[in-house]
């Protein structure tokens, strides 16, 4: 744990330590009527947590063990749901020393609190444990599952936050904010669950298992439907750098550019992800453009440029045709437009042109002017940040210039953050230099 930086490190502890504290006071009381049940459950749990579903582009999972553990919470009460929800999400990985230790206890200590927390909010609101949910008051049973939901997604948005340095509102909506209605929905499943439980005991939940399985098969379909859409979006893309090895890695670049500026222009989630996808693919019509164009090392005649200007026609093209990105294909088309009305291929001017296409249009250039080509050589990112600024009012939107200048110091790449410091360092030495010489 010496390793996490401070911040990070600091609310690992702290939630460690508000979990153990919890669990204390909330030790469970097994006696010969709440054993069996509690031990059952622990099974059952351990069992839905063996069935994990991993996230897209991430280490995390997520399971279909909170419907076990909401019942649980249902049938039990706070110590034996806080109980179940920390220990019966253990895994084999977890005790064979395959995953830090101190992730293991924040692990258990996470879900301690969410299981805990949900069961008191179950008995402070009027909620019975041991009574079948439908003779019972709804709202206590609703609620108790709303808080496990927000507990445990609001200290999991934290910790990846720090983890990545990412503002946690960015992070709850790039990777949980699809998940809630999801885990929502498995409120009835939970409370079926131990409906069964009740009225047909242990051996008739195994054919409730079914629609267990059920929801896991599609939290899992929905996750590689998202993977296989990135991953056919990312071929598309390695077919133009095949042809075109020059921009090797560029339209990965202005992706980033341009989502992280719509980002700052509290663009909403779905239009971020559009960007993102819209980025990596805004140059796709290329593929249509010939190789001898493509690769032309010098400058093109006058029928070259005509042919060239024809990549974002055709891109759109391309774009439209997918389904869940056919309403961006105003944005590749217009990609190469100019603010001042003077672009290709419909010379639309300013606000006419769409936001999403002026965005791409700045982190298009920025790239395009700050990496090595065969015909000139790169442009340094200070002076490619004072170009763009240049430019502001007729190549581009100002607005989206001004916010690309806010952000361009965390868009900056490694090598030229290397280069700005020794720049830095070289203009600090030189003031002391000459301070030294006028003393």
């Amino acid at each position: 744990m010496k390793s996490l930086p401070p911040a990070l490190r600091f609310y690992v502890v702290s939630v460690i330590a508000a979990g153990a504290v919890l669990l204390a006071v909330l030790r469970p009381v097994l006696t010969g009527d709440t054993l069996p049940g509690v031990v059952f459950f622990v099974l059952l749990a351990l069992v839905a947590e063996m069935l994990p579903v991993p996230l897209p582009n991430r280490e995390a999972t997520i399971s279909v063990g909170f419907v076990v553990i909401y019942a649980s919470i249902l049938l039990f009460g706070p110590r034996e749901g806080a109980f179940i929800a920390a220990f019966g999400t253990l895994r084999l990985k977890d005790l064979t020393g395959k995953v830090k230790p101190y992730i293991v206890l924040f692990n258990r200590a996470l879900l301690g609190i969410c299981g805990g927390l949900a069961g008191l909010v179950f008995l402070w609101t009027g909620g019975v444990p041991y009574r079948v949910v439908g003779s019972g008051p709804l709202i206590p049973a609703v609620l108790a599952g709303l808080v496990y939901i927000t507990v445990n997604t609001v200290l999991m948005v934290g910790v990846m936050a720090l983890q990545s340095k990412m503002p946690p509102l960015r992070m709850f909506i790039e990777n949980f904010r699809w998940m809630l209605p999801n885990l929502v929905v498995f409120e009835p499943l939970g409370a079926m669950l131990a409906q069964v439980y009740l009225k047909q005991g242990p051996p008739a939940v195994a054919l409730f298992l079914v629609p267990l399985l059920v929801a896991r098969y599609s939290f899992q379909l929905y996750i590689k439907m998202r993977t296989a859409y990135v991953e056919t979006i990312s071929t598309l893309t390695a077919s133009l750098d095949a042809k075109d090895p020059s921009t090797l890695g560029h339209s990965e670049r202005v992706a980033r550019y341009a989502t992280e500026i719509g980002r700052k222009m509290e663009l909403d989630y779905q239009e971020l992800d559009l960007l993102r996808y819209v980025g990596i693919l805004h140059d796709i019509g290329k593929i249509g453009i010939r190789d001898a164009i493509l690769k032309k090392p010098g400058r093109f005649t006058a029928e070259e440029y005509e042919e060239m200007k024809k990549h974002p026609s055709i891109g759109a093209g391309i774009i439209a045709g997918i389904k869940t990105l056919g309403t961006a294909s105003g944005w590749v088309r217009h990609h190469h437009e100019r603010y001042d009305g003077t672009g290709f291929p419909d010379h639309l001017q300013d606000g006419n042109i769409p936001l999403g296409a002026r965005i791409i249009a700045v982190a298009d250039s920025l790239d395009a002017i700050t990496s090595k080509r065969v015909y000139k050589a790169a442009m340094s990112w200070d002076t490619a940040i004072a170009e763009m600024q240049r430019c502001s009012g007729t190549q581009f939107d100002p607005e989206v210039v001004r916010i690309f200048v806010s952000v361009a110091d965390s868009l900056r790449p490694p090598e030229a953050q290397h280069q700005a410091v020794e720049i830095r360092e070289a203009r600090r030495q030189a003031a002391a230099t000459k301070g030294g010489d006028c003393t």
